[in-house]
């Protein structure tokens, strides 16, 4: 028997069909050429929009999606993408593999049903073995935490904020900056930096892009 003979009959009857999606080909071509490389796993598709997954999935060709949750050259992203793959595509596998904070992502993709997410950090080793127990245990939810991937269950957000911060964050989700959404309301700037600052707090962001996602769920803009 040849190699390749033994090769073809070790490879399991159905393999897990995967499209992934990041609008960075490198990104994309890295990870789709290490999975490439394992006999459980059929790369199906290797795509840079949300049109062009959606297409794949339309067509019944993929068991798990392997998306990016930030694509700011296509609307929408962030959570209300993995919402809409999860209504249109209920037995999919979503894996996220995103460089947005682990901390800022990982509730909002839970929320949104994903079934794991994962940082662009992640060794590719780690990634193939989320693809695998994301499959296997679809109705958990994973990270990897101290080189494992383990099931997880990230905390609710604390979204009891003040009638003056949703006001405040509402102006910053419409896209004015802090000098005209204080303009705006006719306060001061120090106050509303301070509004900010504080539902920023409670939200548990650390930066104007982790507030940037939340309020990119909060409030539909």
């Amino acid at each position: 028997m040849t190699p390749r003979q033994v090769l073809l009959l070790s490879r399991p009857k159905h393999r897990v069909r995967i499209a992934v999606l990041d609008d960075h080909p490198i990104v994309t071509l890295g990870v789709a050429t290490y999975l490439r490389d394992h006999a459980d796993f059929e790369l199906v598709a290797n795509v840079t929009t949300i049109d062009d997954l959606f297409a794949v999935i339309e067509r019944g060709e993929c068991d798990v999606a392997l998306v990016d949750f930030y694509l700011p050259g296509d609307r929408p992203d962030g959570g209300s993408f993995v919402k809409r793959l999860r209504v249109e595509a209920p037995p999919l596998a979503i894996v996220v593999l995103s460089a947005a904070r682990p901390s800022d992502a990982e509730c909002i993709c839970h929320r949104s049903g994903a079934n794991a997410f994962l940082a662009k950090s992640t060794p590719l080793p780690l990634i193939a073995e989320a693809i695998r127990i994301a499959v296997a245990s679809p109705r958990k939810f994973f990270v990897v935490r101290q080189g494992k991937v383990q099931p997880f269950a990230p905390e609710v957000r604390d979204d009891n904020l003040s009638a003056a911060e949703i006001e405040i964050l509402r102006h910053i989700a419409g896209g004015f900056s802090v000098t005209q959404t204080a303009a705006r309301l006719m306060r001061s700037k120090k106050t509303v930096s301070t509004h900010k600052r504080s539902a920023m707090r409670k939200l548990r962001v650390s930066d104007d892009l982790g507030l940037a996602l939340f309020l990119k769920e909060k409030f539909r803009y």
